[in-house]
């Protein structure tokens, strides 16, 4: 998925509906490294990718960064600086996956996830 928006069906839906966090419109613009939501409810929201990169919810980048947090002196195995967004797939109907130019892929932005980053305009 580059440039472009979701095909068939509906985005995540909790309980009978939540517009909150139900996209209408998702687009990933690879060259400009961002993604844009038109959430149900009226609201947009628009993510850096690169700042994504920083707040991967994978397992392996959370401990990275509790690692961080409990010693900041502590060298990261792992430094996201420059690397890009090089696809994207929607998972299921409820989270967005990005596959980065370092091969990681195991991150998965769950709809609920990306609205609570608040980067809402």
């Amino acid at each position: 998925m580059s440039d472009t928006t979701p095909r068939g069906g509906r985005a995540y839906q909790r309980g009978p509906h939540d517009a909150a966090v139900t996209p209408k419109d998702l687009k990933v613009r690879i060259k400009e490294q961002r993604l844009r939501i038109d959430w149900a409810d009226g609201t947009t929201s628009e993510y850096s990718l690169d700042e994504l990169r920083k707040q991967c919810p994978c397992a392996s980048c959370r401990t990275e960064r509790e690692q961080q947090n409990a010693n900041p002196l502590k060298i990261l195995k792992f430094d996201p600086a420059g690397v890009r967004v090089v696809a994207a797939e929607l998972v299921g109907n409820y989270a967005i996956k990005f596959t980065w130019s370092d091969g990681h892929d195991t991150g998965i932005f769950d709809f609920r996830f990306l609205r609570a980053l608040g980067e809402t305009k």
